[in-house]
């Protein structure tokens, strides 16, 4: 099974970067108020994207599609080597 980075919303609303074979542990969540959903008008998931590419451009530089990363980072994990001892 590949393994990559997914963004979900969940049926909470609660959004969430994680990976795909570990739905348990999601890598970050976001919640937004009330107030912050009704502003959004439904673009939750669309703002939250864009939350994460800022926190990914902080740390690793320029990031100009998140798409790209996130199948960058599907080709990392699928691409692991597993050692047995």
């Amino acid at each position: 099974m590949t393994n990559y980075l997914e963004l979900a919303q969940l049926p909470d609303g609660t959004i969430v970067l994680r990976r795909s074979d570990d739905h348990d542990n999601p890598i970050v969540k976001i919640e937004f108020s009330k107030d912050s959903k009704d502003f959004l008008q439904g673009q939750e998931l669309a703002v939250a994207k864009e939350m994460i590419r800022a926190g990914i451009e902080s740390v690793s530089g320029n990031v100009s599609d998140l798409d790209e990363f996130f199948e960058k980072q599907r080709d990392k994990f699928s691409k692991k080597h597993n050692i047995v001892h």
